[in-house]
């Protein structure tokens, strides 16, 4: 019940109370005097529920048995017998136990130990208004009247009634009386506003007996005052909850709204706070649009959201708010999703779904990003799902690699800054990540002066670009024949200490001088892909030479010869077994540190020399981090483990990176120098079908 139910509940009990008194006593003086009717009035006070619900549970007892210790005053000498100080004891008792509990109390009844759980849960049986006051009232009338007398069982009568019915029925009906006639029979009216949240949400407290249903998301008209100006508005039913046994709705106003009737009142003649529902139909989208309301404890980079659409939404989905006084539209992406139960009064709860997004920031079309904004939207503004833009041009370095989930804000790459300031792709098999690989690669190879070497050891990659003609960076003659020499350099240094000898330094000037060759003859040929393959070995003391001599040859190259004019990207596939984290590789530092310091030299000067990488790793936690760090790209399908999860962190923020496995496939998250919007930004990589592509991609 609400505040004036209880009151007229109050009132109507006292009047029925005093009819009774004057009737079985003759006149009033039992107002004033008589400790049966005092025990009634303060059961009735106290009961009747004008206290009681404003009060937490032990405070309550006390001020009920403070209240019963003073009544019991009223109590004439000759009636103070046994009865009496059994009452008195147990009022001191509760009075003194409630006040110590308060005193010990400092967290939840449930968590307290279990002697103050039990004297607590005791005091709220036996200090109930309707057991401490329905004995002195008993007690009271018994004294007065004695027993199967007129007085006693009429009062005796009075007080089963309150106790069994309550009358709430009757309050309610009473209460009616109070509502203005005109607002419940008028046609279309709903309800009236008690309460304003912000500027542009109203809470709304429906009418027992209207002649319009409610739904969420149905159109409604108000005049409402703001000072001294009247104002009608429209707005949009976004909620709706039961509160106290009564119907209340959450009313959401924009100018949006009011757009879609082109400003026009719909009734005349409003009743000031009253809301009317709109039933005549609509042609607008906004309600496909509309997705919620900001909530508290949002932030500048992260907004909370309370979801109640028609609309179905998931993580990645675009958001846009309007923020600050110039009505900004910024743009959100959805990272989390929460449900939530909220209490409103009195036991009363509502369920709710909070969304989390964050910020990608204003779009600036002419640069075709996303730029970070300064504030944070105001609590209660809608939030809507994001508008289609106009298409956007690319220039010659540039590419679209996706878009925005269900939208069509391009995410473009620089393919000039993505080679020269390196990118790792990172992904478990099954998420399209090497297919996106070489589809980057492809486009790579559009520019007449960039050439790919495919660092590849699967044997796969031959196969994949076999429309693009690819050559082998070291012929096979040749490699059989260089490895054939390291191996004999192995073999002698180890026979020596470890320590070159002439015959050793002699194949080693051979070895670089036929992979100089090589390396000379691709790079000025017309061919633009070459795939650098192992000779089918075992000894992986001399694959890891053979390696580090193609790196050292390659470097020295692009520092002395220029690339003979090219721009070079090197394609580490499966980095893993390329430049791993040494403790994960099975080889030794010693024997594997020299092939990571030739990678690493390129990694870290490669950029002033035209020469970049392109790291595909499934994992972040086996690849090298000395490499990993100085990739400035970073393009991430699913992963599972922490470890990729927490390095990811410093890259995309701890927001988005919660995202990484539940990614679909060829959904990315992307970050970096080479992007456009130098914002994390998760995307989905549009279909890509490989030519002449017969195995099954990962």
């Amino acid at each position: 019940m609400n505040k004036r139910t209880r009151l007229i509940l109050l009132a109507l009990s006292v009047i029925v109370l005093t009819v009774i008194g004057k009737w079985v006593t003759g006149d009033f003086n039992f107002l004033l005097n008589d400790f049966w009717f005092t025990s009634g009035f303060l059961l009735l006070i106290l009961l009747s529920l004008v206290t009681q619900p404003h009060f937490s549970k032990d405070s309550n007892i006390f001020v009920n048995a403070v209240t019963a210790s003073i009544s019991l005053l009223l109590v004439d000498q000759s009636e103070r017998k046994f009865t009496f100080w059994l009452f008195l004891l147990i009022t001191i008792y509760l009075a003194v136990s409630s006040y110590v509990i308060m005193l010990l109390r400092n967290k939840p009844l449930p968590s307290e130990n279990k002697t103050i759980q039990l004297i607590s849960r005791v005091n709220r049986q036996i200090g109930r208004p309707e057991a401490i006051f329905s004995a002195f009232f008993l007690w009271g009338i018994l004294m007065q009247f004695g027993s199967n007398t007129k007085g006693f069982n009429a009062l005796l009568l009075y007080w089963l009634i309150f106790m069994l019915l309550n009358l709430p029925a009757i309050a309610n009906a009473l209460n009616s009386l109070f509502e203005p006639k005109e607002t419940i029979k008028e046609e279309n009216a709903l309800g009236k506003i008690f309460g304003v949240q912000s500027k542009n949400t109203f809470l709304v407290k429906l009418f027992d007996e209207r002649p319009e249903s409610t739904n969420i998301f149905d159109f409604v008209e108000f005049k409402y005052s703001i000072g001294n100006k009247e104002k009608v508005r429209k707005g949009l039913i976004v909620d709706s909850y039961l509160l106290n046994e009564e119907q209340w709705i959450k009313v959401l106003t924009t100018s949006e709204i009011e757009t879609i009737f082109d400003g026009a009142n719909i009734f005349q003649n409003h009743t000031v706070d009253i809301v009317y529902k709109i039933n005549q139909d609509v042609n607008t989208t906004y309600l496909d649009r509309f997705i919620g309301i900001v909530t508290e404890q949002s932030k500048i980079d992260v907004i909370r959201f309370i979801y109640n659409s028609r609309t179905t939404i998931s993580h990645s989905s675009l958001l846009e708010v309007y923020v600050g006084n110039k009505k900004t539209k910024v743009l959100y992406q959805i990272v989390d999703g929460t449900t939530k139960i909220e209490p409103l009064e009195n036991k009363n709860q509502t369920g709710l779904i909070i969304g989390e997004a964050v910020q990608l920031g204003t779009w600036n079309s002419e640069k075709s990003q996303f730029e970070k904004f300064g504030w944070v939207p105001q609590i209660n503004s809608p939030v809507y799902i994001s508008s289609h833009i106009e298409n956007t041009p690319l220039s010659a370095t540039e590419f679209l690699v996706g878009s925005i989930p269900e939208t069509n804000y391009p995410v473009i790459i620089d393919k000039t800054t993505a080679i020269t300031h390196h990118t790792a792709i990172i992904g478990v098999t099954g998420t399209g990540k090497s297919i996106f690989a070489r589809n980057l690669i492809r486009e790579y190879l559009k520019d007449p002066d960039t050439n790919v070497i495919c660092i590849d050891f699967t044997g796969e990659y031959i196969g994949k670009f076999k429309e693009l003609n690819p050559t082998k960076t070291i012929s096979d003659g040749v490699s059989k024949s260089l490895f054939k020499k390291i191996d004999d350099i192995e073999i002698e240094k180890g026979e020596n200490y470890n320590k070159d000898t002439d015959n050793t330094r002699k194949l080693k000037g051979e070895v670089s001088k036929a992979m100089f060759k090589e390396l000379k003859a691709f790079l000025e040929s017309e061919s633009s892909i070459s795939i650098f393959e192992l000779p089918d070995v075992a000894n992986s003391s001399g694959v890891l030479s053979y390696t580090k001599t193609f790196f050292r040859i390659l470097f020295h190259i692009a520092k002395n010869n220029g690339n003979f004019g090219k721009r070079v990207c090197l394609v580490l596939e499966e980095a893993h077994t390329i430049v791993p984290e040494w403790n994960f590789s099975g080889v030794s530092d010693k024997v594997g540190q020299p092939l990571l310091n030739s990678i690493a030299q390129i990694a870290l000067q490669g950029r002033k020399y035209n020469v970049g990488l392109m790291v595909i790793a499934q994992r972040t936690a086996n690849v090298s981090k000395t490499i990993l760090t100085q990739c400035n790209t970073i393009i991430a399908f699913q992963v599972f483990d922490k470890t990729s999860s927490d390095y990811l962190s410093n890259y995309f923020g701890n927001e988005v990176v919660k995202l990484l496995p539940l990614l679909k496939f060829r959904q990315a998250i992307a970050a970096g120098k080479a992007f456009k919007s130098n914002i994390p930004l998760i995307f989905e990589v549009p279909f890509i079908e490989e030519p002449d592509v017969i195995e099954e991609e990962e």
